[in-house]
């Protein structure tokens, strides 16, 4: 799979979904907060099928 690169400068071009999705990515990573699995999924799946992260077997 060919990793895709995020300029934030783009962040606005994006859908939605991966806005939303590239958020809670940032805040999961750097804050401490607990988040559901089902959250993390979803999340995390917007942005396998986008390109932007691998996913983990």
């Amino acid at each position: 799979m060919t990793k895709k690169k995020l300029d934030l400068s783009e962040l606005d071009d994006q859908p939605q979904e991966i806005r939303e999705a590239i958020a809670f990515y940032a805040a999961h990573t750097v804050l401490p907060i607990h988040f559901t699995a089902a959250e993390r999924e979803r999340h995390y799946t917007t942005l396998e099928q986008a390109g932007y992260l691998e996913r983990i077997t």
